[in-house]
């Protein structure tokens, strides 16, 4: 398998009930590859086996039949223990309705996946944080609460915590689904940057051609078969990020990189890691900051 795959499912196929007069085949034989640096949008209305593909693309439920590789690590058969350290190390997640910790700060909701992790300092994960809040335009508001936040705000949070970790894909749950139009544009601009500067690798499940717009490529979902077919009525309004905005998004992803490094650093110098993974974190690292060099030289 290429080493450039973020996921890939093969011959994924969901059955509820099997066996039973309530049985429902909620996913068909759905084949997709996702890309290190793809933007892919699922579209499909209710009852389309939408949520059935989110579910199992994200390791929260598991199909009946085939496959899920996530990074050229077959899943399919791991326990809920396993999966939640996938969950945590490999996949980002930005849901409708936020899903902030309400008793924390923004901070602290971006802090706290890396924490749990344990490769990061309270210190390290704190600066990174600041950093990542910077990132999404928030850093003036890192110390308020989510119920302090507008909706455009708290979904702002969340992609920052989405990003954490520095996930395989980060995984979109109708996005925009709580926010007015223009607001709902401009946070998906913002991931439209992160991808096209970064290569950060998003999925988004919608039923709105508007998000699907932002995409590079446009899946449909139907009776749970996956299709190639572009929507035709696409919303006229799309928020384009100017030159200015990508700069300034580049400039602090690299103060973010480089607070990565400092922390893989520690971690070698403190045995945590081989000198293998230090080797091979570091390249992606340098060559993520290549990237952003690059851009800036634009």
């Amino acid at each position: 398998m290429s080493n450039d795959i973020a996921i890939e499912l093969i011959g994924v196929e969901k059955v509820y009930e099997p066996g039973t007069p309530a049985e429902v085949h909620a996913l068909r034989g759905i084949d997709l590859v996702v890309r290190r640096g793809d933007f892919i949008a699922i579209m499909g209305p209710s009852g389309s086996g939408k949520t059935t593909l989110l579910n199992i693309i994200g390791t929260m439920d598991k199909p009946t039949r085939g496959k899920v590789i996530i990074e050229g690590e077959d899943v399919t058969d791991y326990t809920e223990a396993q999966l939640a350290h996938i969950r945590r190390d490999k996949i980002g997640f930005v849901f409708q309705f936020f899903n902030l910790i309400t008793t924390l700060t923004a901070l602290e909701n971006v802090m706290l996946p890396m924490l749990l992790t344990g490769k990061y300092s309270e210190k390290e994960a704190r600066e990174k944080a600041f950093y990542l809040l910077t990132l999404v335009g928030l850093e003036e508001r890192a110390n308020h609460k989510p119920r302090e936040l507008s909706g455009g705000e708290q979904q702002r949070v969340a992609i920052a915590r989405a990003l954490a970790n520095h996930p395989a894909f980060v995984l979109m749950d109708e996005p925009t689904g709580a926010l007015d139009t223009v607001t709902g544009s401009r946070i998906m601009a913002l991931c439209k940057v992160l991808n096209e500067e970064f290569g950060q690798t998003f999925i988004v499940v919608t039923h709105d051609p508007g998000v699907a717009r932002t995409a590079k490529k446009i899946y449909h979902i139907r009776d749970g078969r996956l299709f190639k077919t572009p929507p035709k009525d696409l919303l006229d309004y799309a928020w384009e990020p100017g030159r200015e905005e990508k700069r300034r998004v580049m400039r602090v992803y690299l103060r973010i990189l480089r607070e990565d490094l400092a922390a893989l650093r520690r971690r070698a110098r403190s045995g945590d890691l081989s000198e293998e993974e230090y080797r091979r974190m570091k390249q992606t690292i340098l060559r993520e900051l290549e990237l952003i060099k690059r851009g800036l030289e634009r």
